[in-house]
């Protein structure tokens, strides 16, 4: 015969077992998914973010022609600049420095853009030739020089003259005033541009 005493301890021992069985089973299950969690964020992270570094960004010259630097953004500041002016450059990631020239300096501006490579590079320059010569932004039609071998642009528009080309991995966007154009373009096709 049965005590039901006996069958009751039993019971709560089988349930007691199947209970510290099935905790355990859960905390294995529990510590499995958080650390393929982090896992997971620990590969988008690096996956997403890189290595964090921007191109780095060359020292500019302090003269184009007679036109004196009078200020550099560089950094952020013109990073968002110039995300504003073109939005995303599909040549790859890229660091900005803009200079300001001369007296009117808003107008005489050289903005700067420097890619981790020279394809990245020669990739933006065509898609900026190309929303150039598509644009209704008030500029002209864009003039081709390949003197010298390298490819340059010119065009007007905004009562000004805006010359832009690559050199290495840096593309460069040069706008100044009519009467001042080709003197500071001789210029600042001879200056070198170098990170220091």
């Amino acid at each position: 015969m049965v005590c039901w005493n006996d069958l009751k301890m039993k019971c709560n021992t089988a349930d007691g077992l199947f209970a510290k069985s099935s905790t355990k089973a859960f905390d294995l299950f529990s510590v499995s998914i958080r650390n393929t969690f982090i896992v997971l964020c620990v590969i988008v992270g690096f996956v997403c973010c890189g290595d964090g570094t921007l191109p780095a960004v060359p020292g500019l010259p302090e003269k184009v022609g007679k036109l004196d630097l009078r200020g550099v953004e560089k950094g952020v500041t013109a990073n968002k600049l110039m995300f504003r002016m073109h939005g995303k450059i599909t040549g790859g990631r890229n660091n900005s420095i803009i200079g300001y020239y001369g007296v009117d300096n808003t107008k005489n501006a050289l903005y700067l853009s420097a890619f981790e490579d020279d394809s990245q590079a020669e990739k933006a320059l065509s898609e900026m030739s190309s929303k150039i010569m598509h644009t209704k932004a008030g500029f002209t039609p864009a003039t081709v020089d390949t003197t010298g071998g390298k490819v340059l642009y010119r065009t007007e528009g905004m009562g000004l003259t805006h010359f832009f080309y690559r050199q290495d991995n840096f593309v460069v966007w040069w706008q100044v005033r009519p009467e001042n154009a080709d003197a500071t373009l001789a210029s600042l096709r001879n200056f070198h541009f170098k990170v220091n």
